[in-house]
């Protein structure tokens, strides 16, 4: 459980902070190429639902030994 924890304190924020990080070069990227105003209001937020969606997929996977231990029975001998 301790672990499940402070994996979940720590990578949480990590993958927030990268997330944004991410958003930020995106953004300015497409500025500096000239995208259009346009671009803000619709593909910009789809990149950023998949980005976001990307990082849920790997903090779920890199959580999921941890689930997965909660819920084993324990042997009985």
């Amino acid at each position: 459980m301790n672990t499940l924890i402070l994996k979940s304190l720590f990578l949480l924020p990590l993958f927030f902070i990268v997330d944004y990080i991410i958003m930020i070069v995106v953004g300015c990227a497409t500025c500096y190429f000239g995208a259009a105003t346009n671009f803000y209001e619709c593909a910009f937020c789809d990149i950023g639902k998949f980005v976001l969606l990307i990082s849920a997929i790997l903090f779920v996977a890199l959580l999921l030994p941890d689930i997965k231990s909660l819920f084993k029975k324990p042997k009985v001998s």
